[in-house]
């Protein structure tokens, strides 16, 4: 949403200036005639590119949404209910610092959204799914849908990460297993077979050397990849290489794809039953998605459903969604249930998610072990023959 700054002058006829968030100027004017306010003047804030500059965790943003929705809901008045959230002990401390300056601006006079959106730390997503609650007036509703969808991605990122954890320990582990024969054992055995080493132990005691001589320079190369790589996947460029590179990989593709579909549907199925506007359902959709070909389709889509095609017919022309999307959307439209269907929708994609990660880590745990299994085995075998070597030139004399 926009943040426009306003001079204007109060019921006590004090010329103020101050800045409101709100969907458009329209609705900015009417925000503040209903503080009582006389609007003066108007203008757009231009937003800078990098609107948010924190990050909260998960567990925050639904921990505060169910039990505010609890409160709202048993009759307890938002400054009142927000005010018990920022003494719990549940949230973290920057959590229940941002309560406490929420519920500041919602004194001065802000709204709960434009309280939120001032902190620069919800996402859009939530800001707009609690704006469209508070128009309708169905707060504690919105705000259990936002609880549910929060929970069900971290409940989908929580299972991808424990089916991912075991393999990513045994490469690492045996990474720094390979590393450790080279770097302390080999030495060793070459010194004790009086210094020399031949054929595939020269190679892999050249390798050693390089090691143990450039270890400071090798380890802040790696550092410093890691920090860029870091920086530059947040980037529209990165996001972008990234995006090809998962498109690129048979056994990522899937994994890929249905995972930015099942964020798609189940972002607008919420946004949607929340009664957001289906043009910032659209481009919010295509923002969770976390693929930039969703990004670049959302301005096309708006378009055509400005000039009066249908959402299906805008799903068709993408060539992103696959048919099942295309044909449930259709249904969904034309029954009124668009919300109901694209959950469905989400579910769906979201088993298709777990099911393909499965298949994943079964390939991948053996496929790692024959790899790291042949390295070593391509040491012992280079240690025998330098053994055996060494047997042959001594039994000469």
């Amino acid at each position: 949403m926009p943040n426009y700054s306003y001079k204007a002058t109060d019921t006590s006829g004090n010329r103020i200036t101050g800045m409101v968030n709100s969907a458009n100027e329209a609705s900015a004017v009417t925000s503040l005639i209903n503080r009582g306010y006389v609007v003066l003047a108007l203008e757009t804030i231009v937003e800078r590119k990098s609107k948010r500059i924190m990050t909260l965790r998960l567990l925050d943003i639904m921990t505060f949404s169910r039990q505010l929705a609890t409160m709202i809901e048993a009759g307890v008045n938002l400054a009142n209910a927000l005010a018990t959230l920022a003494e719990q002990e549940v949230f973290s401390p920057k959590f229940r610092g941002i309560i406490v300056s929420v519920l500041s601006n919602i004194e001065a006079g802000m709204s709960f959204s434009e309280a939120l959106d001032n902190e620069k730390a919800f996402d859009d997503l939530f800001v707009n799914l609690i704006e469209a609650g508070e128009t309708s007036g169905t707060l504690s509703e919105t705000l259990e849908k936002v609880a549910g969808f929060y929970e069900s991605q971290k409940r989908l990122k929580d299972e991808i990460k424990s089916a991912t954890s075991y393999p990513v320990f045994v490469m690492g582990f045996s990474v720094i297993m390979v590393i450790g024969i080279l770097v302390f054992v080999l030495p060793k055995l070459v010194e004790a077979f009086g210094g020399a080493a031949e054929g595939m132990m020269a190679v892999l005691m050249q390798a050693s050397t390089f090691i143990r001589s450039n270890w400071i320079i090798l380890l802040i190369a790696l550092v410093g990849l890691v920090v860029f790589l870091l920086y530059y996947l947040k980037t529209f460029a990165g996001k972008k290489a990234l995006s090809y590179i998962m498109s690129v990989i048979p056994a990522v593709k899937n994994i890929r794809k249905n995972s930015s579909l099942e964020r798609y549907c189940r972002t607008l199925a919420v946004m949607v039953s929340a009664g957001v506007e289906i043009i910032r359902a659209l481009e919010l959709a295509s923002k969770a998605a976390n693929d930039v070909r969703f990004e670049k389709t959302a301005q096309e889509m708006a378009e055509q459903i400005k000039s009066g095609v249908t959402l299906e017919q805008a799903f068709s022309d993408t060539e992103l969604f696959p048919g099942i999307v295309i044909a449930m959307v259709g249904t969904g439209e034309k029954t009124g249930k668009l919300d109901t269907v694209l959950e469905k929708v989400s579910v769906f994609f979201e088993e298709k998610v777990r099911t393909s990660v499965k298949q994943l880590v079964s390939m991948l745990e053996p496929a790692m072990m024959v790899i790291v299994g042949g390295f070593i085995g391509l040491i012992a075998y280079a240690m025998y023959s330098s053994m055996f070597s060494g047997q042959q030139n001594l039994t000469k004399f």
